[in-house]
C-alpha cells in the first residue's frame, strides 16, 4: 500500500507506514512513522474492506470505557480498538486506525498458567499475581460487555496481557460481536476447548455473551487452579472422551461440589482449597444451573479474594491459600506418593504348549482358539522392580511474596492435552507433569546490620519496590549507592521494612531496609520505593481528621464516616483520569460490599469503624502518591490504586 490517509477531501492527512508488526487472515498491521503508540490496520483487499467497513463504523461510534492505562510515564493500551478510518488516495475505505499493543512490552496469557512456561518467560510465579491477572480480565470484559460488544473466540492464545503491571491488552477486536445502532454485527470464529456446550454446532454469529461468560469462567478457573482446564480429568471406564470439547459437551466436570458419579479431577488441581462461594461460581457458570456469573460478578468476588489470602503456616514463604487449607501443600503431598511408589513391570504371558493336532479337527480349531483368546489376556503383574523412593527435592521460589500478601506480580500458560493427559490415571508420566523438580535457589546471606552509618527512623516504615523506568526488579546493595556491589535482586511490588537512610555520594537518599518474604536486607534508592500507611493505622490519616501524629483525635466525631470517605473518594475520582478511576471506583465498590456485611454482626458498630478507618487510610496513601508523582501527575497512581485495594 503506497498511500494511506486519514480522512477524506480536503482535510485528509497523508500516514507513512513503519514496519509492519504483523499479519492475519484479513489483514496487516503496521507501525506509523511520526505516531508513537499508533498502529494501521489495513486489510488485504477491497472486498475484505468492504465488508469490514461497518463493523469498524459502528465499533468506532460505541468504544468500551478503556483508556489506555498509564504507569511512570508509559502509556499502557488495555485494548486495540478502532479509532478512526483509513482511505487510499481515492477515498476508498482500507482499514483503520488504533492503539498500537507493544508485543514486546506484553505476552500471552498462555504463559501464565503452567509453571514450565512462567519460568521460560521468567515471569514471577507467586499465586496471588494470577488472581490479580484474573481480576483485570474479568474487569475489561466488564466494560465490553456493558458497551454491548462481545469477544466470542476468547481463549488465552487470543489475550495478551503487560507483566510488569497486570493489565490487559486486548488485540484483534475486529473479529467481536459488535453491537451497532442498525443491530448486531456478529463475530466469524470460535475455537474449541472454549466453547459452551450449548454453543456447540451453533454459528459464531449467533452467540452472545453467554459464550463470552462460558469461556471467561474457563480461563479464570484455568488460572487459579494450576493452569488445569476444568473439563480435564478421568471420566473413569472404557468410554471415555479424551478430547476436551467433547467432554464440555459431556458434562464431565469432576471439580463441582457434587461430581457426576465416576468422575476424577487432575492431580494437578488445588480446587479444593477455593473457598465454597468461589466453587458455587465456577458450578454455575459449568453446570447450567441458571445463568452464568457475569464478568462483573467475577471482577467482584475476586477483589474479595485478594483481600483473604493468607500464608501457609507450612511454607508461609511460598504458598497462599484462602483459608480453607493449603492446595499447594497437598499437590505436593500427592507428587511425593508418586514418586515413592514402585515401579511395576508386567510379565508376559505364558505360551500355550505346542499340542500336535489330532483327528478331531472342529476340536483342534477350538483349542486353538482359546489357546489365542488367553494369549490376549494380560497375566498377574508381579513386580520386577522395586526401587526405594527417591528424596523429593526441596525447591524455593523467588517470586513468593508471602507474608505480606501482595498480589502485584508477575506471569502467564496455556493447558493442552499434553499437560491434562498425564494426569489421567495410569498414565506414567504423572510425575514428570507434576514439574516439581525446580534447582534449589542460592540465596546469598547477607548482614541484618549496616555495614555504614544511617539516621534511623523513629519508628521502622513500610515500603513497597517499585524499580524506576519501568524495571521489573532493583538491586539490593551493601552500601548508599551504585558504586556498592549487588547483594541480589528484589522484584517490583515486593514487600520491605525501612530502618534507617543515609545520603550517598550520588546525592540520593538510600534507605536500609530488610524484604519481609526472606530477611534479606540492604540499601534501596529511596526514588525505588513507595512508603505504605498501616492498614487501618489513624496516623495514616491524622492530618486530616484532626488528629495528632501520635494518632490520639480530639473526639470521636473526628474519625472518618461514611460521610467523609465519600467526599474524599468524590475529590479523587474528580481528579483522577482513565484507568486510577477504574481502580478508586473498584476500591469503593469493596468498601461498601464490606461495609454492607457489618450490619450482619451483632454489634456491626465495631466493624464499620475498622474498615472506614482502613478506606480513609487507603485513600490518603492513593491522595500521597498522586502528590509524589509531581507534574508528571501519574507517576505512581495506578500501582497505588492497586495496593489500596490489596490490603
Amino acid at each position: 500500500m503506497s498511500e494511506v490517509y486519514l480522512g477524506r477531501g480536503a482535510r485528509k492527512r497523508m500516514l507513512t507506514l513503519g514496519k509492519m508488526l504483523g499479519e492475519g487472515a484479513a489483514g496487516k498491521v503496521y507501525a506509523l512513522d511520526g505516531m508513537a503508540g499508533s498502529a494501521a490496520k489495513l486489510y488485504h483487499d477491497p472486498t475484505e474492506a468492504k465488508r469490514y467497513e461497518p463493523k469498524i463504523e459502528a465499533m468506532i461510534a460505541a468504544p468500551p470505557d478503556l483508556p489506555p492505562a498509564e504507569h511512570q510515564g508509559g502509556r499502557y493500551p488495555q485494548i486495540s480498538w478502532p479509532e478512526a478510518k483509513l482511505f487510499d488516495a481515492k477515498g476508498s475505505f482500507i482499514g483503520f486506525l488504533m492503539p498500537e499493543i507493544d508485543f514486546g512490552r506484553s505476552t500471552s496469557l498462555v504463559n501464565l498458567l503452567q509453571k514450565s512456561s512462567r519460568r521460560i518467560e521468567k515471569l514471577s510465579d507467586y499465586y496471588g499475581y494470577r488472581v490479580l491477572v484474573a481480576r483485570n480480565l474479568a474487569s475489561v470484559f466488564a466494560e465490553l460487555h456493558r458497551a454491548g460488544h462481545h469477544m466470542i473466540d476468547m481463549k488465552p492464545a487470543n489475550l495478551r496481557f503487560y507483566p510488569t503491571v497486570s493489565w490487559m491488552a486486548v488485540v484483534d477486536t475486529d473479529g467481536f460481536s459488535i453491537q451497532g445502532k442498525a443491530g448486531r454485527i456478529a463475530a466469524d470464529v470460535l475455537s474449541d476447548e472454549y466453547i459452551a456446550p450449548e454453543s456447540w454446532k451453533v454459528p459464531a454469529k449467533e452467540l452472545g455473551e453467554a459464550q463470552d461468560l462460558f469461556a471467561l469462567a474457563v480461563i479464570i478457573f484455568q488460572l487459579l487452579n494450576n493452569g488445569v482446564h476444568p473439563f480435564a480429568g478421568s471420566a473413569g471406564g472404557s468410554a471415555q472422551a479424551t478430547d476436551l470439547q467433547a467432554r464440555i459437551l459431556e458434562g464431565l466436570y469432576p471439580y463441582a461440589l457434587r461430581p457426576k458419579t465416576g468422575l476424577s479431577p487432575s492431580a494437578a488441581s488445588i480446587h479444593r482449597m477455593f473457598r465454597r462461594n468461589t466453587r458455587v461460581l465456577f458450578d454455575t457458570a459449568f453446570q447450567g444451573r441458571g445463568p452464568r456469573p457475569s464478568a462483573e460478578e467475577w471482577r467482584d468476588h475476586l477483589d474479595v479474594l485478594m483481600g483473604q489470602m493468607t500464608p501457609c503456616a507450612a511454607k508461609p514463604e511460598e504458598h497462599v491459600h484462602f483459608g480453607a487449607g493449603c492446595g499447594f501443600c497437598g499437590h505436593e503431598a500427592r507428587v511425593a506418593a508418586a514418586k515413592a511408589r514402585p515401579a511395576v513391570k508386567r510379565t508376559p504371558p505364558p505360551r500355550p504348549a505346542y499340542r500336535a493336532p489330532t483327528a478331531g479337527g472342529p476340536a483342534a480349531v477350538r483349542y486353538q482358539g482359546q489357546a489365542m483368546a488367553m494369549s490376549l489376556r494380560p497375566a498377574r503383574a508381579m513386580p520386577f522392580a522395586a526401587p526405594m523412593p527417591s528424596p523429593r527435592r526441596r525447591t524455593r521460589s523467588s517470586g513468593w511474596g508471602g507474608v505480606m500478601m501482595l498480589v502485584l506480580l508477575l506471569g502467564v500458560g496455556l493447558v493442552t492435552q499434553d499437560y491434562w493427559r498425564p494426569m489421567l490415571p495410569g498414565f506414567d508420566g504423572v510425575v514428570q507433569a507434576a514439574d516439581t523438580a525446580i534447582p534449589p535457589l542460592d540465596v546469598p546471606v547477607v548482614s541484618t546490620t549496616p555495614d555504614a552509618e544511617v539516621a534511623s527512623f523513629a519508628e521502622p516504615r513500610d515500603y513497597l519496590v517499585l524499580p524506576t523506568g519501568g524495571a521489573l526488579t532493583v538491586a539490593l546493595r551493601n552500601g548508599p549507592g551504585n558504586r556498592f556491589p549487588a547483594i541480589q535482586r528484589l522484584n517490583l511490588h515486593d514487600s520491605v521494612v525501612g530502618r534507617g537512610t543515609r545520603a550517598g555520594a550520588d546525592g540520593k537518599n538510600w534507605i536500609w531496609v530488610t524484604r519481609s518474604s526472606d530477611g534479606a536486607a540492604g540499601f534501596l534508592a529511596e526514588d525505588a520505593l513507595l512508603q505504605r500507611a498501616q492498614p487501618g493505622s489513624l496516623a495514616a490519616v491524622a492530618p486530616k481528621l484532626g488528629c495528632n501524629e501520635g494518632g490520639a483525635c480530639e473526639e470521636a466525631p473526628t474519625l472518618p464516616n461514611k460521610g467523609t470517605i465519600e467526599a474524599r473518594y468524590g475529590e479523587l475520582f474528580g481528579q483522577a483520569q482513565g484507568y486510577d478511576r477504574a481502580y478508586l471506583a473498584d476500591g469503593q465498590r469493596l468498601w461498601e460490599t464490606q461495609r454492607a456485611r457489618c450490619e450482619t454482626d451483632s454489634d456491626p458498630t465495631p466493624c464499620r469503624k475498622a474498615l472506614d478507618l482502613r478506606r480513609m487510610a487507603d485513600l490518603e496513601g492513593w491522595r500521597r502518591a498522586e502528590a509524589a508523582g509531581g507534574s508528571d501527575g501519574d507517576a505512581v497512581r495506578p500501582t497505588a490504586g492497586s495496593i489500596s485495594k490489596l490490603r
